[in-house]
């Protein structure tokens, strides 16, 4: 069972709205989630002749999975601060499961209204490709970043550019950092000429908070774990929600800017 606090904000120019929409909210929390009103605080914000009502709730909420605590940070999008479990094992078809429900749900707001997150590639810098297709590491050192609590993924990426290793090096570039080591790729071109429009599979290590990172900014195509179960930390399961639940807001309120 997973336990959080959560709180959740309705903010509007009008308090009666403001009070009604907070009190639908805490009747579908209460309905769906057996929610607990810890307390309720209220704040008034003048911008020239304009007022702006805030109501913030905090929730106790309990939940039997992880599935659910994730369909809930990303339906509701709250702060929130993960009472228990200390930690959390998982085996690989359940967070599987959850990886793949990341990557729909953010694809569907793609879909929907068009905005996603940009992956930004970062200075130009000398990629060994060939390198990277025969592999960088062998197993046992593979088995020893696993004891340094990385964990092994395999992820298919969708490309697109003039030929493949650019494409190769732009994602490359992307993921390059000390939270992810990449350690094989494969690549498959549906072009018959050097452009290249495919696939690339990738085979890496990764922190937990990176692999949900990964899911839902870059949508793979596929992206699962590559061992029997993982562990999760109190801290791991606290970052990966409010990361969610901070990604989903800000696409969110990017939609409403652009209407």
């Amino acid at each position: 069972m997973i336990k959080i606090h959560a709180l959740e904000e309705v903010k509007g120019n009008s308090k009666e709205i403001v009070e009604k929409e907070f009190e639908n909210l805490a009747n579908e929390l209460k309905e769906k989630y057996n929610a607990k009103l810890k307390y309720v605080d209220e704040d008034i914000e003048e911008e020239g002749n304009l007022k702006f009502y805030t109501k913030i709730g905090e929730f106790e909420i309990n939940f039997n999975n992880f599935k659910d605590y994730i369909n809930f940070c990303l339906k509701y999008g709250a702060d929130i601060e993960v009472i228990k479990p200390e930690k959390l094992k998982l085996k690989a078809n359940e967070i599987n499961e959850v990886l793949a429900l990341v990557i729909s749900a953010f694809k569907s707001f793609v879909d929907t209204y068009k905005i996603g997150f940009n992956v930004y590639v970062k200075e130009k810098k000398d990629i060994d490709v060939e390198g990277y297709k025969k592999g960088k590491y062998d197993e046992d050192e593979i088995v020893d970043f696993e004891e340094e609590g990385f964990i092994r993924v395999k992820a298919v990426f969708e490309g697109i550019g003039k030929n493949e290793e650019e494409v190769i090096k732009n994602l490359l570039i992307s993921l390059d950092r000390d939270e992810i080591i990449i350690n094989k790729i494969i690549t498959k071109n549906f072009n018959e000429n050097e452009s290249f429009n495919g696939l690339i599979a990738v085979d890496l290590l990764c922190k937990p908070f990176e692999m949900f990172e990964i899911a839902y900014k870059y949508l793979p195509v596929a992206l699962s774990i590559q061992r029997d179960e993982i562990e999760l930390s109190l801290a791991d399961i606290q970052d990966i929600g409010n990361e969610l639940s901070g990604a989903i807001f800000e696409l969110s309120h990017a939609v409403v800017m652009r209407k």
